[in-house]
Parts: structure tokens; sequence; C-alpha cells
């Protein structure tokens, strides 16, 4: 009865309509976590009528059951699915792949559950073996390859549900099957039987995977016939690819740190012998490919390759390179072969081929200059002198430099590429950048001043050809110009004569939106530059005022005004001084300009530009205003604040006016307030643009007089947007920032802001105020003469927040007022810990941190953990006077036993994996401020876990590492031990379903019962 409506359910969810496929999916998921299913797939797959849908997923739910839900058999059933499923194996041998696939996974599976003793002496590879040898060959060696390879990819797999030192053994009893499953693979090549060898090969390539060599020597490897084999196969299109896997393997194998391992020598010269006898077959897939590119005529090859054969070569190319890079940069006799053939894979016409060298390449550059390990571990090797780098060096600057002229071109733009599809444009895009990260690992060899002559060349050229009457081709400069700006980390030197005719060049450049974004970033890149070039004399002071012009020409067009913006506010960073002294009053032109635009454009604007490019501009212009002397900065900065906020008081007052009392998002019969008052939501970037220059301004008494005069406007906004909490967020940003630039110079804001931000937060409940709070704590918490009025204001926003969060449930509901009430919090502990470590504040915030502890949301947890460990560390304790310890003691007393269970249950599977370390730092703060007490709780907790989840022995492992911790010093040795264990213990707990159930149901209190999955 259940074999049919699984088989109706099946049909129902490939050929029924859509609802009900959703019911057919629903029950067969149900289906596939009963028990039931054991027998019922093992029925249907036994039934050869019930087709391959039907065996498919029979088979596939019998691979997950055996992973996840192998616990639920009865003693002593294991040996009977073992032969079921072997049986299963070999009756569906020769039928559909897919199905055999999914039961060599499931028998990959119960590999990792049933022990090596219960496979036989000669372990699971030997049972396996010798039950498939006696079927026919056309049955046994296609499982036993198969088997053979899936046994390795699964030996380190996660997905059978078994205990952390069981997971360890299975890699161990892998490792230690190696040498007896390349015997047996050796003994496959020669079967008669189609893609014998290739399928050898690819286990082969799963053995050498999983090994690393490990196991492995030199002398074995040479007498394989594997590695034979694979060497072999290289040269023929049947085996080409699992022979490239193959040998790819192989290379890792033999490589240890960039050179070949002592005994792997002589196979080491085997396979780059035969590797690059493939050069002559690469080099015709690259003429090929390039006359193909070219509309020509393809020359004729001995192997009729495709591109995915000149990847295969290329990546083997690749592999010989970055293996033994360390010995290629020495400089020997033989590192041109290497070498050469990865400069024929940089120059293939494809970007996914010629990309695949790209790592040699930096590799080999980190070689050359500060080696590819900077401090090496275990090496023999001396430091290399100078004289031998330089001969490295020139060694090499040729290819380098070959290595730039072939790739510089890669970046120009196609003629076609408006036509083109987004992802190919998206790849092109990408293949730039990946150019780029590639010159600069050649500038860092060749020295920016032989960098610039190379890439420059293409400009030379087409200057050239410009001369002699031909047309302008941008996309030839475009390129030239990308690669330059690619490279800026590696400038010339200040006052480069090459540098300076190039810039001094660019404002005569045609107008092409594509060139000018890209001249417009350059210059950006090249700011620090630029600065120190002015610095140098007229010259240069006179270019960078040529280059800043240029870039304000620029911003009326779509294309380049964003990037010209980006470089704007880049060189007024890296030029303040020089641009205060000679272009203030332009840039206060174009400040006044671009007011009208972004967000605050009404249809009538000077610039057309977004707001993003706007702010850029602004935080520009504020930097160079910083840089003016005193008595012309403050009234430039203030003057910069009127010409924003005076639109802004305008609005405010208009709406004050206009409908008193009322606040953006008041319904009106009319609709929306912002439809009755279309202006009042300008206030908004308006506020932004004050927060800007808040952030760019350098002089905290500029920013803390301006704070304190502006926050009658602040607050009006504030009573504007009443309810609005994005509208809020924004506005906030004003003060947060404010308090944060001025730093103590903002102490006539404090009174101002105490008053406001405790009544403001009790009323909208917005987390944007107790950050404001934070940034006040952290700014002046550390002057007791000012607790009686940050306290006043930290205990009532502490209370009125906590008084939010009493449950889980209100945590979730309100995730982003507990991250900030608890990083509030952390602050009050770092800056001003007596402000906090009072009983009642105490209390509140413990109680609020147990109830917020497994909240699902990452930030909010982690602001929650974080506070319960620094309320732990002594750092703390030593801060404050020793009432206040006894006070945090008293406090803590009751509540630890539930911290201890809930900090486990997390582990357990309450909260996700990647909260474990937060965890474990919670654990270990609660043992060493506890001790014995602490363990006593560890003990009575794990005890409740039922051994289903976690047996004696476990649990006693865990209670060792708690044990070390408590006995042991502030170590770092010890911290690495309960995180050994915390981690261990989760895997354990949480390796189905079933068992971190079990174990959170033991934890958790029953009012959390309901967050168990």
């Amino acid at each position: 009865m259940a074999a049919q409506q699984l088989l109706q359910a099946l049909q129902a969810l490939y050929h029924g309509a859509p609802d009900v496929k959703d019911q057919a999916n629903k029950w067969l998921e149900q289906f596939q976590g009963s028990a039931e299913a054991w027998q019922v797939t093992n029925d249907i797959l036994h039934n050869a009528g019930a087709g391959m849908e039907a065996h498919y997923f029979c088979a596939q739910t019998l691979r997950t059951k055996v992973q996840r839900d192998f616990e639920e058999l009865p003693a002593g059933a294991a040996l009977s699915l073992r032969d079921s499923l072997v049986s299963l194996l070999v009756k569906h041998c020769q039928g559909n792949a897919a199905v055999r696939t999914q039961l060599c996974l499931a028998i990959a599976a119960l590999a990792a559950h049933l022990p090596a003793v219960q496979w036989g002496q000669q372990g699971v590879v030997g049972w396996l073996a010798q039950r498939l040898g006696g079927e026919p060959q056309a049955v046994s060696l296609p499982c036993m390859l198969e088997l053979l390879t899936v046994l390795p990819q699964e030996a380190s797999s996660y997905q059978p549900a078994v205990r952390p030192e069981r997971r360890r053994q299975v890699q161990d009893e892998m490792l230690a099957y190696a040498p007896q499953a390349l015997q047996i693979l050796a003994s496959c090549l020669t079967a008669p039987l189609p893609r014998a060898q290739e399928q050898a090969l690819d286990a082969f390539t799963s053995w050498l995977k999983l090994t690393g060599g490990v196991g492995l020597n030199g002398a074995m490897l040479m007498q394989s016939p594997l590695v034979r084999a694979a060497l072999e196969g290289l040269r023929s299109s049947d085996t080409f690819f699992s022979a490239v896997d193959a040998v790819v393997e192989l290379i890792y194998c033999t490589s240890q740190r960039g050179r070949p391992k002592d005994d792997m020598a002589p196979l080491v010269q085997l396979i780059v012998a035969e590797v690059m006898a493939l050069k002559p077959r690469f080099h015709v897939c690259l003429q090929q490919a390039l006359a193909e590119r070219n509309g020509n005529t393809a020359p004729e090859g001995e192997h009729d390759d495709s591109e995915e054969d000149a990847k295969g070569m290329a990546r083997l190319f690749a592999e010989v390179g970055e293996a033994y890079t360390a010995l290629i940069a020495e400089g020997g006799p033989q590192v041109s072969g290497p070498v050469e053939a990865l400069l024929d894979v940089a120059s293939h016409p494809d970007d996914s081929i010629c990309s695949i060298s790209f790592n040699f390449w930096h590799r080999l550059s980190r070689a050359l200059t500060i080696g590819l390990h900077p401090e090496p571990l275990e090496s023999e090797e001396g430091p290399v002198s100078d004289e031998e780098r330089e001969r490295r060096v020139r060694l090499f600057t040729p290819w380098i430099e070959r290595l730039v002229a072939l790739i510089r071109g890669r970046v120009r733009f196609h003629d076609n590429f408006d036509s083109w599809h987004r992802d190919e444009r998206l790849d092109f895009k990408r293949a730039r950048v990946a150019v780029g990260d590639t010159l600069i690992d050649c500038a860092s060899v060749l020295g920016g001043g032989r960098m610039l002559q190379l890439l420059v060349e293409p400009l030379l050229e087409l200057s050239k050809q410009v001369t002699s009457g031909a047309t302008f081709d941008w996309r030839t400069a475009e390129a030239a110009l990308y690669c330059v700006r690619a490279v800026h980390r590696c400038a010339p030197l200040p006052g480069d004569a090459l540098m300076m005719s190039l810039f001094s060049s660019l404002p005569m450049l045609p107008a092409v939106p594509q060139l000018q974004y890209t001249v417009a970033l350059t210059v950006g890149a090249y700011a620090d530059w630029l600065s120190d070039t002015a610095q140098r004399g007229e010259e240069g002071r006179t270019l960078l005022s040529q280059l800043l012009g240029m870039l304000m020409r620029y911003l009326p067009e779509p294309e380049a005004s964003s990037a010209s913006a980006l470089s704007i506010r880049r060189l007024c960073d890296g030029c303040a001084p020089l641009l205060a002294a000679s272009s203030m009053d332009q840039l206060m032109q174009l400040y006044r300009q671009i007011q009208g635009s972004g967000d605050v454009s009404q249809n009538a604007y000077d610039l057309d530009l977004d707001e993003d490019d706007v702010q850029q501009l602004i935080e520009g212009v504020a930097l160079v205003a910083s840089a003016l002397p005193d008595g012309q900065r403050q009234p430039c900065v203030q003057q910069m604040l009127d010409i924003v906020v005076q639109p802004m008081q305008g609005i405010l007052q208009q709406a004050a006016v206009g409908s008193p009392g009322s606040a953006p998002g008041t319904p009106t019969a009319g609709g929306a307030a912002q439809q009755q008052q279309p202006d009042v939501r300008l206030v908004l970037p308006l506020m932004e643009r004050v927060t800007t220059i808040f952030r760019a301004v350098k002089d905290p008494a500029d920013v803390a007089e301006a704070l304190v005069r502006l926050w009658p406007w602040i607050e009006a906004s504030l009573d504007r947007f009443t309810g609005d909490a994005a509208a809020i967020e924004r506005i906030c940003r004003a003060p947060r920032y404010a308090v944060r630039s001025s730093g103590k110079a903002a102490a006539a804001a404090v009174p101002l802001l105490v008053a406001s931000l405790p009544q403001r937060f009790e009323v909208s409940r917005q987390p944007c105020f107790l950050y404001v709070a934070s940034e006040l704590i952290k700014t002046f918490g550390d002057e007791p003469a000012r607790d009686l009025e940050l306290g006043g204001m930290f205990s009532r926003m502490m209370a009125g927040s906590c008084a939010m969060l009493r449950h889980l449930r209100d945590v979730s509901d309100h995730p982003d007022i507990a991250d900030d009430t608890f990083l509030l919090a952390g602050r009050a502990l770092s800056y001003a810990p007596r402000l906090l470590l009072t009983p009642q504040l105490l209390s509140v915030l413990l109680d609020t941190a147990l109830a917020g502890m497994l909240v699902q949301h990452r930030e909010a947890c982690c602001s929650i953990l974080a506070f319960v460990v620094r309320l732990l560390d002594p750092a703390t304790h030593r801060a404050v006077a020793p009432e206040a310890v006894q006070g945090l003691q008293a406090a803590l007393a009751p509540r630890a036993q539930l911290l201890v269970r809930l900090v486990l249950a997390g582990a357990v599977g309450a909260l996700p994996t990647n909260r474990l370390a937060e965890l474990t730092d919670v654990l270990y703060a609660v043992l060493k401020v506890t001790n014995q007490n602490g363990l006593q709780w560890v003990g009575e907790a794990l005890a409740g876990i039922p051994d289903e989840a976690a047996t004696s022995s476990d649990k006693q492992r865990f209670m060792t590492a708690c044990q070390q911790v408590v006995a042991g010093g502030l170590s770092q040795r010890d911290e690495r031990v309960l995180q050994q264990a915390v981690d261990e213990l989760s895997e354990l707990c949480r390796r189905n379903r079933r068992s971190a159930q079990l174990a959170q149901r033991a934890l958790l209190p029953p009012e959390l019962h309901y967050t168990i999955r």
C-alpha cells in the first residue's frame, strides 16, 4: 500500500497540476523522513517495472536515509542493509547511471557508519572487491570503479551523521586503503570494456586527492601502471580529460612549498617532460583560435582539439608552474620551458584560458620580490642575497615584459561591445579586473617607471597614426589608460617626465563618454602622486589645476559624472593643502552649483548628478576647507553649512505653517502627508549633506560649534518625521557623526543631547537614538564629573529598551533594538563601567541578555554574547570598585546556571554553527569567573542530554576540557582546547535532526521548546 502511494505521489510530482505537485512534494518530504521509507524504497528498487523516476527517487532516498538516519536501524540490521545495497547496485549496474551513482553513495555512507572490523580483515575496499568479484566482469568492473571513485570523495564528507571521532577514523581508514585501492585500479586498466581506463583514472584522481601524497612515495608511483596510464592518456582523445585531472593531482602530490619533494624528483622530471611535450599541440590550438578570431583559415593539427582541450593543456602548464614556482624563480637552466608555455597560455584569445596563467605570474612575482613565504616555516634555505635577487629579476624581466605586451590589449573594448548581452559584458569586465591584477604583479617586478613605458607604448603608436592622418581610436587609448590606472600603487617617482606628459595630454582627448570615465578614474587613482608632484614645483601645481578643471567639465556628462565626482573627492583628499591655497573659490562655486542636484533636485538643476555623487563632492570640498588656515577655515565651514541648512530651514518653517501639529506619514482625507507637503522630504537628503560635512571637517571645534548651532533644526526635523523610522535613522546620523568627529570639543552639546535622547527614544522606540547615546558614552564616559547627566540618560534608555525585550519573541521582533541596546551597554562597560554596574541595571540587563541569547538575528545575537563576555572580563572588574564586583557576582549567581544551559543549547543546535566561537567565549568567561560552580553547572546540563545524542564518554571529554580551563590561567591554549570541545560537541549533537532535537530539549527551558527545529 505504501509503495503504491509513493508511486502515485511521484506521478503527481512529475506530471500533475501545480497545486497537486506542491501537495505531492510535501508528502514525499514526510515520507523520506519516515521509518517505513527503508523498506518501501528497497522494494521499489527491486521492482524492475517501477520506472526510472521512481528508481532514482528511491535510490536518492535510500542514500539520504543511510547518511542521516542510520541510527534508526535496529541492532544487527546494518549487515543486511550492506548486502541489500550491493545487490541493488549489481541489479542497476547496467541501467540508469544516476541511480547507480546514488547507490554507490549510499554504500560509501554505510562505510562511514560501519567500522573497518565489520568489513572483515581486508576492510571495505577488499570486501567490495571480493563480493563483486563473483559477478560477470561487465557488471563488477563498472560498479567497482564507481565505488572506488566515490569512497575517497566521501571520506571527508559531513553528510553521514557519524560521531566526530568516527569521522576521523573514516579518513584514517581510507588513507590506509589507498595502496590496496590503487592496486585494484591498476588491474582494471587493461579490462576490455568501454571507458574502463577513463574510469580508472577518475578513481585514481580521487585517491590522490584524498591522500595528498601522504603514504605514497616516489618509487612506488614511478612503478605504478596508473601513473604511466595517466601520462600516456594525455596523448589520447579518449582519456585526455581524465588524464589531465590525474596528472594535476600527481603534480600536487609531488610538490611542497613551491618545489619537488625530495623523494619525488625523478617522478617530477617525468611529469614535467610529458606536460611540456604538449606545447606544440597547444601552439596549434593557439594558432587555430587566433585564426578563427581574425576570420582566417585555421591550420591543421595532428589532434582534433577543441577549446576544452586547450583549457586542459593550459591547466597542466599552470599547475606545473604554480607547484614548482620557488624552483622556477631560482632561474635555473630548465625554467624556460614552463615560462614559455605559460606565455603561450597568456596569449590565447579566450579570456577564460588566458586567465589560467595569472596565478602563476602572481606567485612568480612574489617569489622574485618578497618571496613566496616571507617567513618560511621549516625551511632549510637561507635568505636570498640582494645580488642573487637582482640576478633573478634581470633573468625574468624579458619574460615579464612580454607578458605585459601580451595582456595589456586584452582590456580594450570590443567594437560591438554595446550589442553584447549583459552576461558577456560582466564576463569582460571581470576579465579586465583580472588583467589589472596581473599587471600589478608585473609592476612589482619591473618597477613603476619601466611599467609605465610599456603601458603607454600603444598610446605613442596611436599618436603616430593620428599624426599620419588615421582616425583616433578611443578604445586603444581607453585600454592603455585603464592599465595605467590599474598599476597606480606602483607609480613612478614624483615628477616623472613620461607621467607628466601623459597627464598633460588628458584634457585634450576627444569627448568620448567611456574614455572620459576612465580618464577621470585614472586621475583620481594618482591623487597622491599628483600631490607629491605638485609640491615639487610650479609645473606640478599647474597640472593639478588643469586636471581639476577637466574633471569639473566632465561632471555634466552622464557616463562620466560618477567617476569625476569620485576623482574630485580623491584629489581633494590627497591634495587638500595645495587646493586650499589655489582652488578654494573654484571649489566653493562648484559646491553651490551642485546643491540643486541629486535627491534635492526638482526638475530644475545645473548638474544632473546622483545623490551619491553630490555627497562625494561635498566631502571633497569639506576636506579642502579643513586645510584652510585659522581665520579662513571657520567662516568657510560655516558658509558650507549655511548653504545646505538654509533651504532646510525654509522647508521646515513652511511645513510648520502649512500643517501645524501634523507629521509626515499622518493620514489625511486627501491621502498621505507626502502628497500634502511634497517638499518636506527634501529635509532628509539635506540633513545627510550636513552629516557628510560633519564627517569630513577635520577640526573638532568647528564640528562641535556647528552641532550646537544646528541642534534646534535637527530637533525640528525629528519632530517633523515622528513615526518614520527610516527618516529618523537618516537624521540621527548627523549628531552621531558630529559627536564622533568633534570628540571632547562637543562638551557644549552634551546637555542638549542628554535632555533630548531619552525622551525621544521612549516616544519613538527607534534604535538610532541608542547609537547616538553610545557615542556620548564613548567620548565622555571617562569623566566622572558627567556621571549625573550621562548616568541618568543611560539608565533611562536602558530601562526603556529592556522593557521591550522581555522574551525571545520580543528580541526576534526587534533585533535592531537588541543590537543597539547591547552595543550601548558594551560601550558603557568599556568607557564607563561604573554607570552600568549598579544592582538595578545589572539585573535588568542580565535578564534581557538571557531572554535574547538564542535570537537568530546574527548582529543582535553577537552583540548580546559580546556584552556578556565583556561583563565577565577581569579587565572590567579591575576598572570598578570592589563593591561593584560583588554586586555583579550577586546578580550573576542566580542566573549563571541558566546562562550555561543556554550557551550549550546554542552550541548543540539552537544557534547556527557560525556562532560557536562567540558561544565558546561566553562559556570560557563563565568558567573563569565561577570556577567549580561553573563546572558543576556544566556537568548538570550535560547530564540531562540523552545518551542517544551524546554518550557518557562524549560528555566526559567535554568536561575534561572545561576542567582544564578552570585549572589553568588565562592562556590561549585553554581557549583553543575549549573551542575544540565545543566544536566537537556541536558536531556530535548536530549529526542528525533527532540528536539535535533531543539535546536542545534537554537543555532549553520549557518555554523555549517552541524554537526546536
